[in-house]
């Protein structure tokens, strides 16, 4: 049984966001006029319905019981990127990771979903802002999880400085990594990966903004 931290305040606050997930990517389908989308982790489909691209993706391997037709491939990522992995001409202009929110997989996610975004399209990610330290701990242990994505989120933004990258502080935290062409491992600084030291330093960590302060920068 998952420890309850449903209701607390903190957790009530990121779930009835005002801009949730899905309106960020449509933020950017609609601003950038981009057609074609995938989505890494369907579940019920709460956010790929209203999602307004005209060609959407879907991957979900039905772990948790549900298959809806918006899973175009019912398999997991690995399987998907492998089915594709000699298909350069399969490229999505957005690719929203809301998998497995364990960092090792979310770290294969990005690299791969890299190789399928076309030049000047986005990587969102969910999660990337945890509530607590309960909430980001694997295996799961409480009904609100945000698993450890920030982790992979931190590696990447360190690892890739050249890419524009951030995290909207709305619905558990967005993160936005744009793809751009000088793409090549650059490590400024070794992140420090303790739950302690990105609590006191997630607005600098994770480069956190507003939802005003997103639309300024992308």
């Amino acid at each position: 049984m998952y420890k309850n931290n449903l209701y607390t305040s903190e957790a009530q606050k990121n779930i009835n966001s005002d801009v949730r997930r899905f309106d960020i990517i449509n933020y950017l389908i609609d601003k950038y006029k981009f057609l074609n989308y995938l989505e890494i982790g369907v579940f019920q489909g709460e956010n790929i319905k209203l999602i307004k691209a005209d060609h959407k993706d879907g991957i979900d391997p039905g772990d948790e019981g549900h298959i809806i037709p918006e899973v175009t491939y019912p398999m997991t990522s690995d399987d998907f990127f492998e089915l594709i992995k000699d298909c350069e001409d399969i490229k999505y202009d957005v690719i929203f990771i809301d998998g497995l929110h364990h960092v090792d997989q979310v770290d294969k996610d990005i690299t791969n979903s890299l190789k399928h975004v076309v030049e000047g399209g986005f990587i969102v990610l969910h999660d990337c802002n945890p509530i607590s330290f309960e909430s980001q701990k694997t295996p799961r242990e409480t009904v609100v999880w945000n698993g450890d994505v920030w982790k992979s989120f931190v590696k990447f933004k360190f690892k890739y400085p050249m890419f524009k990258t951030c995290v909207i502080d709305t619905d558990f935290g967005v993160g936005i990594i744009r793809k751009c062409s000088d793409y090549r491992e650059s490590l400024i600084e070794e992140p420090i990966l303790t739950w302690e030291y990105f609590d006191s330093n997630r607005k600098r960590l994770l480069n956190l903004v507003t939802v005003e302060e997103f639309k300024q920068i992308f």
